[in-house]
């Protein structure tokens, strides 16, 4: 096995273990300026049927949509998201559809001892 210590310009160390093979062809791509171990920051993703935002988007699309012509459970809700490609556990959406309640987008109340949602304009 062959070790090396490897100082770069900009001031990056790597130690290196491995075969002498291995370590050359480290060496190699550090003198040529590939950066193949460093990682490429991701882009969040934009859906381009329902934009970007969030939660309260949806709402609006599913608004417009008359989803909340009849009253629907969160169960429903996000079975319904889920359908759209976007996966929310109930203790995110719960809160989520409190405040859409709270704004007056959607009215709540209970039925069968669960809360439910439908379109606060009739």
């Amino acid at each position: 096995m062959a070790d090396a210590k490897i100082t770069t310009s900009d001031g990056m160390s790597v130690e290196v273990h491995g075969t002498p093979e291995e370590v050359s062809a480290v060496v190699e791509r550090l003198r040529s300026g590939t950066k193949e171990s460093k990682a490429q920051p991701r882009k969040p993703q934009q859906s381009k049927d329902y934009g970007f935002g969030g939660i309260p988007n949806l709402v609006e699309v599913l608004k417009s949509e008359s989803f909340f012509k009849t009253p629907k459970g969160l169960g429903e809700i996000r079975k319904k998201f889920a359908d759209m490609g976007h996966h929310y556990p109930l203790s995110t959406l719960s809160g989520a559809m409190q405040a859409q309640a709270k704004k007056r987008n959607l009215r709540r109340f209970k039925q069968d001892g669960k809360y439910v949602y439908v379109s606060a304009t009739g």
